[in-house]
């Protein structure tokens, strides 16, 4: 069972191409965000996706959530709970839809990474259909975890925990310890060949680090 949650404006095929680029099955939800205040272009957004799917899936579960727009904060808590009462594997589409939908879900969607199974984005540019990947943007490491992370750019990745603890003159067990951390917050990947681990960074682990060098310069300055 899949549930997908997008947010629909006027054009259907926002939410129909990703969609439909995922597969559909009988058991699956499609969950559309919409503004409170309907207008009959939203209406008959709503119906042409309706059409689409229902032509795969006859008895699809299609449903609409309608959302207030003028308070930022109350829409992204909705919207979290729309993402945290999510069944099955579930999929986010930032796609299209309004401003006022499209950017409270977005920060859900990236508050919530561990809810979420797959993030589905649709260009303006060429329209096409792309898994973005979900990042950890709130990490809770040490200092110290922090500078291993760091040292990791340096080098050239994938390496063992024995490989880096050489070329950084630590322990074994020091490193080990920090990449256990680094890896429950989603900023390192490990891999296990044999009885080696390899680690690598993550797309979080860059982005995260990315912030933490703004504002130790901000900081410096």
């Amino acid at each position: 069972m899949r549930t997908y949650l997008a947010p629909l404006g006027f054009d259907s095929r926002r939410v129909v191409r990703p969609v439909l680029s995922e597969g559909l099955d009988e058991s699956d939800r499609v969950v559309l965000l919409q503004p409170a205040k309907s207008s009959d272009q939203s209406e008959d957004a709503f119906e042409e996706v309706a059409d689409v799917l229902t032509q795969v899936v006859s008895d699809l579960k299609l449903e609409s959530e309608q959302l207030p727009y003028t308070d930022f904060v109350e829409t992204t808590l909705l919207c979290t709970d729309l993402i945290q009462a999510a069944e099955g594997e579930t999929i986010v589409v930032l796609g299209g839809g309004a401003r006022e939908i499209l950017l409270p879900l977005t920060v859900a969607t990236f508050s919530n990474e561990n809810y979420i199974d797959t993030i589905l984005q649709v260009g303006d540019i060429d329209s096409s259909v792309r898994r973005i990947p979900q990042l950890n943007l709130r990490g809770n490491i040490s200092n110290a975890e922090t500078t291993l992370l760091a040292d990791l750019t340096a080098l050239d990745t994938p390496l063992s925990i024995s490989e880096i603890a050489t070329e950084l003159e630590k322990s074994k067990s020091t490193v080990a310890r920090h990449v256990d951390s680094l890896e429950s917050e989603g900023f390192v990947q490990t891999t296990k060949e044999g009885r080696t681990k390899t680690v690598e960074q993550t797309d979080s682990g860059r982005i995260f680090l990315s912030g933490v060098e703004f504002n130790n310069h901000i900081h410096r300055g």
